[in-house]
């Protein structure tokens, strides 16, 4: 019983970030076509600095998601290992994979290099791309 507990916990915890992550993954898209745009039609200042404001916040919502549903793997794999029943083989291989020694909270840095890269290069991407765009086109 603790361990079907444990599992519909962790699954209705990944299906809510899995929404989010739709939503922020809709709205990183809306930021790259401001990019876009920008360097079709060109942007004057404030919209420049108006569109880094926000880039920063959508950027800073999809890394809050990634933290949490690495954090919530991690934390499923350790509640599971601490359980008292037996692991199916499957249980126990992603027990193993994950490698868990104690509970981690969600964080806005991401907790592997790759996802550190990623969200530097989106923010490179975003705010650089509009950055460079040109000046109001009459």
């Amino acid at each position: 019983m603790e361990m079907t507990e444990i599992n519909q916990t962790y699954i209705a915890i990944l299906q809510m970030n899995g929404l989010f992550f739709i939503g922020n993954i809709v709205l990183l898209w809306m930021m790259f076509r401001g990019v876009t745009n920008a360097n079709l039609y060109g942007a004057n200042t404030f919209g420049k600095a108006m569109h880094s404001v926000i880039s920063l916040c959508v950027i800073a919502f999809n890394a809050n998601t990634y933290g949490n549903v690495t954090s919530a793997v991690n934390n499923w794999a350790l509640a599971a290992s601490q359980s008292d029943g037996e692991l199916t083989g499957g249980m126990q291989q992603f027990v193993n994979n994950m490698g868990a020694t104690e509970y981690t909270s969600g964080s806005l840095i991401p907790s592997d290099p790759l996802g550190i890269v990623f969200y530097l290069a989106i923010t490179v991407a975003l705010i650089g791309g509009m950055w460079m765009a040109p000046g109001p086109k009459e």
